[in-house]
């Protein structure tokens, strides 16, 4: 809507800049404004000045320039009207709204605000004060003194919300506006709260305002376990975020933002310092959700649950997003082992472990076809040729053109891969096309590391011993292209495994999987070149078919450990040289 320029000049006047910049950067007074480093881009010598009396900042370095307005929907990711609001909050001034929510209407949603932050004060002392189980909980779960105050937990108890709230002035009107409040179906006089005997979770938003709540069940018994408030004046899921507010300063600080699902998941996250987070809010990433994460970060990460319910919520979340995309606005994919969270993997593996597996995220587009790919005999004419109509029609959907193309053209190329694996076959080797990336017949080099073949050619000889060491291929990173591409099939292989009720990690059947996805020679005979090789070197020499299952158990601890080990010492060494 259009603003009268009066209000906006007076607002602008109000509000000064340089103190507005100042809570993000050091400022250092000049004659004709400020200057300091600039907060958009990295820089030792200070280039951002700073004109108060103007009411604009401009970079020689860089280039940005803007006011106040600009400055908070850069590095806030606000839209035009929360950027007003704000300012407007900071000058004493009301926003003329008349168009959108006239003054009784703003009176009701402010007055439900209200409530919902009494409430949140309200659990935030029953947490300490009445219920000791709840606390023990939090901190048995690794969660700091810290994460619970920066978080604002609380304990709903069994009695008393209703009570306390009218000491605070509120009505039963006034609650159950705000959805803390309900009616009994069978006896209307009776009102009760709706969140009893819960840890409580504020869903705050980007002015720092508690616009509702999610609440965790602490008894077995009690369902469901997790309970969140319906939809208000003020709330409504699909255009939030938990832990959006706090996600903000972690981008601001160049943290990489993570996606999850629960709210434990979020806080653990962010408890770890290795990345900002937010959830959706019980639902499916919406289009609207998806829009406000890039307004924070250029390239969220999804890493959901690794159950079917995860991977299902990741799929959505990926199609969802294919009309959204821009040039700079991505999304990335980290797909955590079945029965594992973020917190579970950060409690038990720890934050430097959970910061290496999301700097081995999936790209969109591998990701695309990853998923597009899964519900197709790639093996088989017929189902390639629908799966090339099918992620062929997706494609069509992005609404950019330029990423329209860029994407087409990659889709092409890899099209164009399975075609050619496909000629080949004719040779009669039996290839058939590969499911994920391209060139999978390509044998891998010896030479450059012979621990990476010996590592898939004991699980290739011993498929059981998959689920034992996903998590340690899952990490591994192969330099080599084709072992690369081999080991992502082998992951994709004990996911979907392991998400069936009747595990099948055989030999057959890791078989058809592999030539379902391009690898016609997986056998160790071909990876290896000759079924005797031996391992030479490392400290270790074995024939590699030649083992049980119990040696080949010890001898992938080793080469794993010594993976690891050489792994470490190289990135190590490249940090040296770059001092």
């Amino acid at each position: 809507m259009n603003l009268p320029q009066h209000f906006m000049d007076e607002m602008r006047r109000r509000v000064s800049l340089a103190q507005l910049i100042g809570k993000y950067v050091k400022l250092t007074r000049r004659s004709n404004g400020h200057l300091g480093l600039c907060p958009f881009h990295q820089e030792k010598t200070p280039s951002f000045n700073v004109r108060d009396d103007e009411g604009y900042y401009h970079c020689f370095g860089c280039g940005v320039s803007g006011d106040a307005i600009t400055f908070l929907r850069e590095k806030e990711g606000l839209d035009f009207m929360e950027a007003v609001q704000h300012l407007a909050d900071k000058a004493g001034m009301t926003v003329p709204n008349h168009e959108m929510q006239d003054p009784e209407t703003k009176a009701r949603n402010d007055k439900i605000l209200t409530v919902l932050n009494d409430a949140a004060r309200y659990f935030e002392s029953a947490l300490i004060e009445k219920e000791p189980q709840a606390l023990n909980y939090l901190k048995e779960r690794g969660f700091d003194q810290d994460a619970i105050t920066t978080f604002r937990l609380g304990y709903a108890p069994k009695s008393g919300l209703i009570e306390g709230l009218k000491r605070f002035g509120h009505t039963d009107k006034d609650m159950l506006e705000a959805g803390l409040l309900r009616v009994s179906k069978q006896d209307q006089n009776n009102k009760y709260a709706f969140f009893r005997h819960r840890l409580m979770f504020p869903i705050i938003n980007n002015r720092d305002q508690v616009i509702a709540f999610g609440a965790r069940t602490l008894s077995q018994n009690q369902e469901p376990k997790y309970l969140n408030s319906s939809e208000s004046a003020v709330f409504q899921k699909k255009y939030n975020l938990y832990g959006v507010r706090l996600a903000r300063e972690g981008c601001r600080n160049n943290l990489p933002l993570v996606v999850a699902e629960g709210y434990m998941d979020v806080i653990a996250i962010q408890q770890s310092g290795v990345a900002a987070a937010v959830a959706p809010l019980g639902t499916a990433l919406t289009e609207e959700q998806i829009k406000l994460l890039w307004r924070i970060h250029d390239v969220p990460i999804l890493c959901f649950d690794g159950d079917k319910a995860g991977k299902s919520a990741t799929l959505q979340a990926l199609l969802r997003s294919i009309p959204l995309l821009e040039p700079g606005k991505s999304l990335r994919f980290a797909f955590l082992p079945p029965g594992v969270d973020p917190d579970d993997y950060i409690q038990t593996e720890g934050k430097e472990a959970f910061q290496e597996f999301l700097e081995k995220a999936f790209s969109w587009v591998d990701a695309f076809w990853q998923g597009v790919s899964q519900d197709h005999q790639l093996n088989d004419p017929s189902g390639r040729a629908n799966f090339w109509r099918e992620i062929r029609s997706h494609v069509k959907e992005i609404n950019n053109g330029q990423m329209r193309a860029a994407i087409g053209d990659e889709i092409e190329r890899r099209i164009a891969t399975m075609r050619e694996e496909v000629r080949g076959s004719f040779s009669g080797r039996g290839s058939a096309p590969q499911g994920f990336r391209p060139k999978v017949n390509a044998l891998p080099s010896l030479k450059k590391n012979p621990r990476q073949p010996l590592i898939l050619g004991l699980l290739l000889e011993h498929p059981s011993l998959l689920s034992e060491f996903y998590e340690d291929i899952c990490l591994l990173k192969f330099q080599d292209t084709a072992m690369e591409n081999l080991r992502q099939s082998v992951i994709m292989f004990t996911s979907l495994q392991t998400d069936k009720k009747d595990i099948s990690l055989d030999k057959e059947s890791l078989r058809q999987h592999l030539k379902q996805h391009g690898h016609s020679n997986f056998q160790t005979d071909t990876l290896l070149k000759d079924r005797g090789q031996r391992s030479k070197g490392y400290g270790m020499s074995f024939s590699l078919t030649a083992l049980t299952e119990k040696e080949a158990t010890k001898r992938l601890v080793e080469l794993l450990e010594l993976e690891k080990k050489l792994s470490r010492s190289s990135v190590s060494r490249s940090i040296k040289s770059n001092i």
